[in-house]
């Protein structure tokens, strides 16, 4: 196979401009291929009554928390005397696991606060919604050279 352009195609014999011309067949189609030439894509319209409101994302809050409960262990600790036999890393590594936990439990409860609020001020809205059914491309027949 080449990717060289196909040579014009002339016709055998040379047409006098005087000669009549000739008329024009064209193929055969089957019913279905102009059938389907005809089918108009379907229209399914449906009016829905929707809620809009702005939830809080969850995981934001819980991230925010946890982090802000690690940073108060942090504070909390340099506080305090340190106790002599462990070190400063250590007893600041126990601590802000609970501060960690404690303070992402926190922002779960803000979470769900602020989740409820929204709730009050959600608006319901009405909204159309439409689904096209394009129809089906006719099957071709033959074989891929």
């Amino acid at each position: 196979m080449t990717h060289a352009p196909d040579e014009p195609q002339q016709p055998d014999e040379a047409v006098s401009p005087e000669a009549p011309e000739q008329p024009v067949v064209e193929p055969e189609r089957s019913e279905h291929a102009a059938a389907a030439d005809t089918v108009e894509p379907e229209e399914i319209a449906s009016d829905d009554e929707v809620t809009v409101r702005r939830a809080p994302k969850v995981f934001a809050f819980l991230l925010m928390g946890g982090a802000l409960g690690v940073l108060a262990s942090l504070i909390l600790t340099s506080l305090f005397p340190f106790d002599p036999g462990t070190s400063p890393a250590s007893t600041y590594g126990y601590f802000s696991l609970w501060g960690l936990t404690f303070g992402a439990a926190v922002g779960a409860v803000v979470a769900i606060v602020v989740d409820r609020v929204s709730l009050r001020r959600a608006k319901t809205l009405r909204a159309e919604r439409r689904r096209v059914d394009a129809p089906e491309p006719p099957a071709v027949e033959g074989e891929l050279e």
